[in-house]
Order: structure tokens, then sequence, then C-alpha cells
């Protein structure tokens, strides 16, 4: 989900599109056992972005997954914005803190250790002293950057508390036919059905015969749009939702429960 312009998880991948193995089956096994963590979220989820965003009232079973900070990777360095917008919520709504990372495009980053090392620090600042359930990464890549946020991945599981989950969002083409997502250790893959741009017929066709994603790892939880038509058949433990406009209750209200 792009910080500012709200189009959430569209890949800036340059070149051609992803081509899809949409008749395949995952050889990698089944997805490993869920994180305790994971447990304790809800089986939907409203991702409040970088707005105000009033979310009394909502239902019992609906969580908010919430812009915390936002990271910009720009040439050598690395620019930090902490949610700056006003977020309302009941007492007792299960949170999920989300760490949105993008790079600049015109001055490519360096993609270096200093700025490995500033992800994860401010990543374990939104866990610190509060220690939520869970922690998203959404982190925008072109394919080239691909190992680097492996890197990130692999280096933010390995110092975030064991009873803190990492939860990723994906490209929901890197769930159909590609595999790089499979070594992973984050504990909650959300591929994104939605924004499929070229590939959205042929994803869609695809989870209305199977209900799922292909990759094992992608199969509990999924992401969808309230500005887009429903993905018929989609059938995930958890849903997470986007709004590109401001949250309102006939909104929360009509969206469809998350179906195991």
């Amino acid at each position: 989900m792009s910080r500012p312009r709200l189009r959430s998880l569209l890949p800036w991948l340059a070149g051609a599109g992803l081509v899809l193995g949409l008749g395949l089956r995952s050889s990698s096994g089944p997805a490993p056992a869920p994180h305790a963590g994971l447990a304790a979220l809800p089986p939907r989820l409203l991702w409040a972005w970088e707005r105000p965003e009033d979310l009394r009232g909502l239902p019992p079973g609906t969580g908010v997954a919430w812009l915390a900070t936002s990271v910009r990777l720009r040439g050598e360095g690395v620019e930090l914005h902490p949610r700056a917008q006003p977020l309302q919520v009941s007492p007792g709504t299960v949170l999920l803190p989300v760490l949105h990372v993008d790079a600049d495009p015109r001055d490519l980053p360096a993609l270096n250790a200093v700025q490995q090392d500033a992800i994860v620090a401010a990543a374990l600042r939104l866990v610190h002293g509060q220690q939520p359930p869970a922690l998203q990464l959404d982190f925008e890549v072109r394919r080239s950057q691909r190992p680097f946020l492996a890197e990130v991945v692999r280096a933010l599981r390995a110092r975030l508390p064991p009873r803190v989950a990492l939860s990723m969002t994906a490209l929901a083409s890197w769930c159909a036919g590609d595999a790089w997502l499979d070594g992973l250790p984050a504990d909650e893959i959300v591929p994104m059905a939605f924004r499929m741009d070229r590939d959205d017929h042929a994803l869609r066709a695809l989870l209305a015969r199977d209900g799922r994603f292909p990759r094992p790892r992608c199969q509990q939880a999924a992401g969808t749009a309230t500005d887009e038509p429903a993905v018929v058949g989609l059938r995930v433990a958890r849903r997470y939702h986007f709004s590109p406009q401001p949250w309102t209750r006939d909104q929360w209200t009509a969206l469809p429960p998350a179906s195991p």
C-alpha cells in the first residue's frame, strides 16, 4: 500500500509483468505451524492508512491494522515518518502496527546494511514496551530488490520478541506461480487480492476455481479492497480490508466475513 497515494501494494516492478504458473501446485510442502501470536488476531482487520480515521464501534471480531511508521529508502539514506494522523478506536480493539517501506523511484536506494538496520530498528520500536501480538511489514519492492526484502525479513524475525508474530504483505502474483516466499521466516503472508493489474483476470479465475492461492504459505490470510468487485470463491481464515477513502460504518458493516 503506497504512501501517500493509497494505491496499496501495486508492484512498481519495472519492465514486464510476472508469468504465472496458475495450473501448478507448490512442491514445498505444507505451511509451518501457526505462530501463537496470530491466534490473538481477529478474523477481520481494517487497514487504517495515513489519514484521520474514526473506527470506534467496530463489530466483534474486527481489529485494526494501522500504519504506524513509514520508511522511505533514498540513495544511501533513510527517511522515517511516524504516523501523523489521528486514529480513534474503542477500548479493547485489537491493534496490529504496520511498518510500511518503499524506495524512491528516482534516487534508487543502495539497499545497504545501514538501511536494513534502520528498518529493523523502526520495527522494533513499534513493539517495544507494548508487545502487540503481531507486527506487519508492508514492503514494496522491485523484482531485483527481493533479496534485500528477504534479508530484512530474516533479520527482523531474528530480533523480534519470540511471542510477537511477523506478518508481511505480498503481491498476489508472488503467491501464485512464484516460490520465492517459501523460505522466508514470516509467520503470516497476506497476498493482496486487489490492484492486480494485468494478472487480475487470471488470478480471479484461479481463486474462483480453487478458493485459495497455490502457495501454501499464502493460504491463511488475504487482503481485499472496498472499491473493487469481491473476489469470488476466496476462502481464508483472516481477511484484511483496504479502503481508498476514510472508513465509514456503512462500509465496514457491509464487508464479507472471513471464511475458513
